[in-house]
């Protein structure tokens, strides 16, 4: 996690963004900023990267990789209300939930397809 850590920074310096004004963009402490930085932060969630991510307009694949293209994930208001309500969650269960919403979008997925294939 420290190449994400020294990616964030990369970028947040870039943008000449104080870690404190990131963390209030993202929505996360300074102390966690900082932490996540210096790669003491082992385990965070992918709503916190996501998080960051957005506030530094870059994908989460691009923090991971360190290669920036200058676009953030956009959004439509359902999409944000469900981040939203996910962010609300414990981590634990946030996840479980993530991953369930994944399941049920694959299989509306297939399902969509198969019909479509159908006609």
């Amino acid at each position: 996690m420290h190449k994400i850590g020294t990616n964030i920074a990369a970028k947040r310096r870039k943008l000449n963004l104080s870690q404190e004004q990131l963390a209030e963009l993202a929505g996360v402490s300074s102390n966690y900023m900082a932490r996540i930085e210096r790669g003491e932060v082992k385990n965070f969630s992918a709503i916190n990267l996501l998080k960051i991510a957005n506030a530094l307009k870059v994908s989460i694949d691009e923090l991971i990789s360190g290669s920036y293209k200058n676009k953030a994930i956009k959004l439509n208001p359902y999409q944000q209300k469900l981040f939203n309500l996910l962010d609300m969650l414990e981590d634990s269960t946030s996840e479980q939930l993530s991953k369930l919403f994944i399941e049920i979008i694959k299989t509306a997925s297939t399902t969509d397809i198969n019909n479509k294939n159908d006609k």
